[in-house]
């Protein structure tokens, strides 16, 4: 008989399941979605409907009698509970657990039983035809549960993944990171991850959302439910336009080193800061990678500016300073038709903008600024002062630091901490070289 902590469980799993799938479900995805868990709670329901009832029973039978009490066959007795079954992709209704049968013996079945599917058949046909891979691992590692489509993408059969771990699925290195995001799971309650898993067929990308099972009686881990999904077309697709815009943004920089050498050291410094700031911030890869091209890319818009005008051995009179500010539609222009699939192009063009209003070139303010150009623009600065020019002595690290600090209604304090616990660390020697 299902016990009501064993339906909490089981509750708990199908929840954490079909919550991932919303999280990244298609319109198909999401019929399937429904059905799981109406046919869920109906069997959940169902279950405990019946444990109510026979309780009942129970109580209103008379005591047992000697031929009551004798001893029922091996066969007669529970085998494991519930929650073990469904893990094992196993459960029935009453019908197939004897020691339910015995309790419940007085319902007969019907024409209409036999004639119709169980609740369990028509759940499991539904996590057969579901396109994501669904796995359930216990609180040792081992996959007790694993659905057609993850074993699919495996290459492999259910039967071959079932009773192993990661390391007998995937191999000590793949097993390794798939523990760090099982942990992550356990702490967090969800996560998702994209991994890179090396397969007899080739390399796979997989992007995977877990999320922990706890016991509701003493909140213990039971195990990780995952969803994965085969990324690989679109991560290569991803991976093939980084590596073209990476020689784009080399041919670029070429380009400027053929026309001044200082502004190719300075976007390489700045690239290195902003990214060891965009980090110290907890941004995640993505931010960084939008850092990392937009500073490569920062002085490419001087290419259109006079020669003579970059070379000048003195400060820029006014004139000559709205000259200089030409460069950012000059990036605009030359960037217009790259698709980098990350904010580059904005950050790019609000790098110079200032949060009290002040900068260029469109005088933007505060929250009309996004956070990557605010990284940006504050390394720009720390990385010129610190540089020597023809018309100036270069100023100290700390100092720099001080002009951001002494200024946090034109630069993001945020920003300006970060970069200061940067330069203190010791790679700071490394960053900040000049290459």
């Amino acid at each position: 008989m299902l016990k009501q902590s064993d339906a909490i469980i089981i509750f708990v799993i199908v929840a954490a399941v079909i919550a991932i799938l919303i999280m990244s479900s298609n319109t198909g995805s999401l019929v399937v979605i429904a059905a799981l868990a109406a046919i869920f709670g109906g069997l959940i329901g169902s279950h405990l409907r019946k444990s109510r009832s026979a309780e009942q029973q129970e109580q209103a039978e008379p005591g047992p009698t000697a031929s009551a009490a004798a001893p029922q066959p091996a066969a007669a007795q529970p085998d494991r509970s519930a929650a073990a079954a469904l893990h094992a992709g196993n459960i029935a209704g009453d019908d197939a657990m004897p020691g339910a049968a015995a309790k419940t013996a007085a319902r007969r079945p019907t024409a209409s039983d036999a004639a119709a599917p169980s609740q369990v058949d028509l759940l499991k046909n539904l996590v057969a035809s579901v396109s994501e891979g669904i796995t359930f691992k216990d609180a040792q590692g081992r996959y007790l549960s694993a659905n057609a489509a993850f074993a699919q993408m495996l290459g492999s059969q259910p039967s071959e993944i079932l009773g192993r771990d990661d390391a007998g699925v995937f191999g000590h290195l793949t097993a390794k990171s798939l523990l760090e995001s099982d942990d992550a799971a356990a702490e967090q309650g969800q996560i998702s991850t994209t991994l890179e898993v090396p397969l007899p067929r080739g390399p796979r990308f997989f992007e995977i959302t877990k999320a922990s099972v706890n016991n509701g009686d003493n909140d213990t881990l039971e195990g990780i439910v995952a969803v994965w999904r085969d990324v690989t077309e679109p991560s290569l697709n991803r991976l093939r336009r980084e590596k073209a815009m990476k020689e784009t943004i080399t041919a670029f920089t070429r380009s400027i080193a053929l026309k001044d050498a200082y502004l190719v050291d300075h976007a390489q410094r700045l690239a290195r800061l902003g990214m060891a700031v965009t980090e110290e911030m907890g941004l995640g890869n993505e931010a960084k990678t939008t850092i990392e091209l937009s500073a490569y890319l920062s002085q490419v818009g001087k290419l259109g500016i006079d020669t003579d005008l970059l070379a000048q051995q003195r400060r820029f009179t006014e004139q000559e300073i709205k000259e200089m500010q030409r460069h950012v539609h000059n990036t605009a222009r030359l960037l217009k038709d790259l698709d980098f699939g990350l904010p580059v192009a904005s950050a790019l063009f609000q790098m110079n903008e200032r949060l009290d209003g002040t900068g260029y070139p469109q005088g933007l303010e505060g929250p009309e600024i996004a956070v990557p150009a605010r990284i940006l623009g504050a390394c720009d600065v720390f990385c010129a002062r610190i540089a020597p020019r023809s018309y100036r002595p270069p100023i100290t690290t700390d100092a720099a630091i001080d002009i951001l600090l002494q200024n946090t209604h034109r630069y993001d304090e945020t920003v300006a901490r970060a970069m200061q616990r940067v330069v203190a660390s010791p790679e700071s020697a490394e960053i900040l070289a000049s290459k």
